[in-house]
């Protein structure tokens, strides 16, 4: 997850687009049950804090993305043998994480 939002966010600032979706599958593949968890960042600057965990047969969790993207409130998907969609939008200056479907 967090080097597709890392990927995901300099593609974005390097384009003229405001909005990107990126599909997340687990590296086990979408045959599981699995939960997608934001936290929200704890900082307006870089490193944003926050932290981002993904359940399922290998889960864990990480604050690299916090170098990459913002996160204005809590975000929370779970998923049954399908991928994840996460928005990515450019806001003020910066790339975040809007949505998660």
């Amino acid at each position: 997850m967090a080097f597709m939002l890392e990927r995901g966010a300099n593609s974005l600032t390097a384009s003229r687009d405001t909005e990107l979706k990126l599909e997340y599958r687990p590296t086990t593949g979408i045959e599981q049950s699995y939960e997608v968890r934001f936290s929200p960042s704890k900082s307006t600057e870089v490193p944003y804090g926050g932290y981002v965990v993904v359940t399922g047969k290998n889960g864990g969790g990480t604050s690299y993305h916090t170098r990459f993207v913002y996160v204005s409130t809590a975000l929370q998907m779970r998923k049954v043998n399908a991928s994840t969609l996460v928005t990515l939008k450019k806001i003020g200056g910066r790339i975040e994480v809007i949505d998660l479907q």
